[in-house]
């Protein structure tokens, strides 16, 4: 657009005013909601980690998403949503505690079998000479 000319519209297409989008707390929610959840769960696991209930917190968040699973369909929107998210954090907290493990599991597990090929390799390289 050329600087200083109008903004007529010439073409003869219809021209549209859509109303702006109002903001609703529930919009909000669904926009944020995972994100929310993710921050919260591994507050929560944090927090269990710390206070030593990691296996509690595992079984505490499968009960949570298997009891949310049964009765979602009952439950309007407007409570699903936000209780939605409380349960997905209980499941984040509840998954990330046996993942620790797990990590430094497989990290040992890598860093062992690496350790088992450079020694071969030193074997190999004393042989040498």
């Amino acid at each position: 657009m050329i600087p200083g000319m109008s903004k007529w519209n010439v073409s003869g297409d219809a021209l549209t005013i859509e109303p702006r989008e109002r903001r609703s707390p529930t919009r909000w929610l669904s926009q944020n909601g995972l994100r929310i959840a993710v921050l919260l769960g591994l507050a929560e696991a944090v927090v269990a980690w710390a206070d030593g209930f990691r296996v509690e917190m595992t079984l505490i968040g499968v009960v949570a998403v298997l009891l949310y699973l049964n009765i979602r369909h009952r439950l309007p929107q407007v409570v699903r949503r936000p209780l939605w998210v409380v349960v997905m954090a209980q499941g984040i907290a509840g998954l990330v505690l046996p993942l620790i493990y797990i990590g430094v599991f497989m990290f040992a597990l890598v860093g062992g079998l690496l350790l088992v090929v450079l020694v071969l390799v030193m074997l190999g390289d004393r042989m040498r000479k």
